[in-house]
């Protein structure tokens, strides 16, 4: 067993997205500044009680699905963008499709990420005085399943 350990600069947990399938660890771009991250894969149930039971019955229904986190908001990915894909404001705005990949440990040979694409949501941008970088919650609500890979 090995655990994955991101606390290293070559194996961070990265968070990639463009607007076309992503095939190399350089299409679209790499969020930066990601403060934390969660991939989601909640399988859906339908129970059910009948009367020659004492036990509800249970099936499973299709997963809902997404990626969350929070980054500090870098004016050139936030609203720019780059690599030909707009940036996360316009992105979410828009109601763009995204591709994206989470690396788990970096993009070396042989990491792992899983992959999907979806809708970029609930973003709300936040900053105070006594935190004066802007920070926002991102979210993208996954359009079909969630696929695990290895950097080639």
């Amino acid at each position: 067993m090995a655990y994955i350990n991101v606390s290293s600069p070559s194996s961070r947990a990265i968070l990639q997205i463009s607007t076309a399938s992503i095939s190399t660890t350089s299409s679209g771009f790499v969020v930066p500044a990601l403060q934390d991250i969660t991939v989601s894969n909640s399988n859906g149930s339908f129970s059910w009680t009948q009367l020659d039971s004492t036990s509800q019955l249970s099936v499973a229904t299709p997963s809902t699905n997404q990626i969350s986190g929070n980054i500090v908001v870098d004016d050139t990915t936030f609203f720019t963008g780059g690599n030909g894909v707009d940036g996360i404001f316009d992105l979410s705005g828009n109601k763009s499709k995204v591709y994206f990949r989470v690396y788990f440990n970096g993009k070396t040979t042989g990491s792992k990420f899983i992959s999907g694409s979806g809708y970029i949501t609930n973003l709300a941008p936040k900053v105070s005085p006594t935190a004066p970088v802007w920070v926002t919650p991102v979210q993208i609500t996954v359009d079909g399943d969630l696929t695990a890979g290895s950097v080639a």
